[in-house]
């Protein structure tokens, strides 16, 4: 999800809030020429290409050094003191303020390096959706693959073991559940949780060896980056439809382009929330009642492709135009562009950006959400979320361009993103989480437009950086850094903005103390730097004057391992 200030897109900050860790390398010398006075070389999420250090907890550093507070990976640090009665940084360091004074930090990975594409075609599709509004659809929806990609499992109950076959080389999956019956959408938790949405979790996935792989009541490590499967949980997602994807952490990544995935007979349980936290020791009432659900598993072949292709569908759902005036409209032009030079960055061509308009029902009753909070879009029959199944079939991304995704809040901040899913059901438009929502209002605005991609000051890049970011969560991305600085991305490239390390003074004691937070920004996320970084990045949580629509080369790869862009 995305907010912004009502001094508008291209004035102010923006939140990019979730609906809901190749490189340019420090060189090797910090630990190539080996590490003494008690320090050792270290190389993970928070020091991605290795750093002479020591893990503490408060003190106890050699001389020089200092005790950092917990990073990306739960643990604290010594690293080298510089600057004013310090020594300067060994290699390519970078002196920083931090919390603990100026420290010597590692330097960020360095973006995902750009392919040349050719400029998308832009074109008029038919018009999407019922000429009369319907009731609530919460539709089964095929893929738009070719049958023969797709590995059609049946209709089966929770608890029912169902086999797929991964070939030789392949680099990924992405398992679809979608409810045959829907008997029950919520299950109430209790205090402290109240009523979740029960989601279907395919759990425990096996191997053809019968080994776990992944297992929903396992939780994941605090390094999310050690884990091979991080399945977002039920914050932002709504019942009855998910994709569990894979990869989306930085060890998955590995072992998908280390050969593949093993190869032969995977199995795993269909599964959901109501069956997984109810009975004895749940702690979920999740009543009588069961969900049935069509299941489908969709491989990605192999080998990671460098570049790969995506087309997008825009659906008007807008007072402002017409599909067939917005193909020749300079500032859409630019929007569509400015999208495909984002996905560029990542390895990703987009082909095609055909423009859907809607039938006037629909105009009238979506064009401005009354909310997308998570307490709305949870439910399948939302506004937001039936304006979803309006998507015609096929393997594009789908976008909804509104006028307005909701109203002003109380603390004058305005949603201009949202996405269905993360990840979505790729290749299952139509579904009630099939696409992504993005606000028009200052798409016109291109009066600071320059010839450089500039979202903070031009409305058609600013739109654009939205729709790619929504894009991202939809293909499995998530923020490097959350809002408050104390919750990062499974991958180990993306730099994190650790709150109480990157603040200062009063701001730093402010980090996760159960108040009024401090909220890490682009003052203090801005370096290059993987402790105090990120703000360039796309999927950062917050749009400032440091974004540049970046990918970094693991968000790359994983963004061209989804089945949308990698299924033959």
């Amino acid at each position: 999800m995305r907010n912004t200030g009502v001094c508008g897109a291209v004035a102010c900050g923006v939140l990019l809030l979730l609906a809901g860790c190749s490189t340019s390398s420090s060189s090797p010398g910090t630990c190539a020429a080996g590490c003494g006075g008690g320090l050792s070389c270290v190389t993970n999420g928070d020091f991605p290409t290795g750093v002479c250090t020591a893990v503490c907890t408060g003190g106890g550093c050699p001389s020089g050094t200092a005790c950092t507070p917990p990073l990306s990976t739960g643990n604290s640090y010594c690293l080298p003191t510089c600057g004013t009665g310090g020594t300067s940084c060994p290699d390519s360091l970078a002196c920083t303020p931090t919390s603990k004074g100026s420290l010597c930090l590692a330097p960020a990975v360095g973006p995902s390096s750009p392919v040349s594409c050719a400029a998308p075609q832009l074109v008029v599709g038919a018009t999407a959706g019922p000429a009369t509004e319907p009731s609530c659809r919460i539709p089964v929806v095929a893929s738009a693959l070719q049958a023969s990609d797709v590995q059609k499992l049946g209709t089966h109950s929770p608890g029912e073991s169902v086999v797929f076959h991964v070939p030789a080389g392949a680099t990924g999956f992405s398992i679809v559940s979608q409810a045959e019956t829907t008997v029950n959408p919520f299950i109430d938790c209790g205090p402290g949780f109240g009523l979740i949405p029960n989601i279907p979790v395919p759990s425990p996935i096996l191997t053809p060896a019968g080994t776990t792989f992944y297992d929903e009541l396992l939780l994941p490590p605090l390094d999310l980056t050690t884990a091979s499967l991080l399945f977002f949980r039920a914050g932002g997602q709504v019942p009855y439809s998910q994709a569990l994807t894979f990869p989306n952490t930085s060890a998955g990544l590995a072992l998908a382009l280390d050969g593949g995935l093993p190869t032969g007979q995977w199995s795993f349980e269909v599964n959901d929330y109501a069956n997984v936290f109810s009975g004895p020791g749940g702690g979920c009432d999740a009543g009588p009642l069961r969900n049935t659900y069509d299941v489908q598993v969709v491989v990605s072949p192999g080998p990671l492709l460098a570049t790969t292709h995506l087309s997008m569908d825009v659906y008007l759902v807008t007072q402002q135009f017409r599909a067939a005036t917005a193909v020749n409209n300079p500032a859409v032009q630019r929007f569509a562009n400015a999208y495909a030079s984002v996905f560029a960055g990542a390895g990703v061509c987009v082909t095609t950006v055909t423009f859907h308009d809607v039938p006037p029902w629909a105009i009238n009753k979506y064009s401005s959400l009354s909310s997308v909070d998570d307490a709305v879009v949870q439910q399948p029959c939302s506004d937001f979320r039936q304006m979803m199944t309006l998507a015609e079939p096929g393997r594009t991304m789908a976008l909804f361009l509104v006028d307005e995704l909701a109203p002003v809040d109380a603390q004058g901040n305005q949603t201009v993103g949202q996405d269905g899913a993360i990840p979505g059901m790729g290749s299952y438009n139509g579904a009630t989480v099939g696409g992504a929502a993005a606000s028009l209002a200052d798409l016109s605005a291109t009066g600071n437009c320059g010839s450089g991609f500039s979202p903070y000051v031009c409305g058609p890049d600013f739109t654009a950086l939205i729709a790619a970011h929504e894009t991202g969560h939809f293909l499995g991305l998530f923020h490097p850094t959350e809002q408050t600085g104390d919750f990062f991305d499974p991958l180990v490239d993306t730099a994190a903005c650790v709150c109480a390390l990157c603040e200062t003074g009063v701001a730093a004691t402010n980090c996760s103390d159960g108040g009024q937070a401090t909220l890490v920004d682009d003052s203090v996320c801005s370096g290059a730097t993987a402790q105090c970084g990120g703000a360039n990045l796309a999927m950062f949580w917050l749009l400032t004057q440091a974004d540049k629509g970046q990918f970094s080369p693991q968000e790359a790869a994983i963004l061209r391992a989804n089945p949308l862009l990698s299924a033959p």
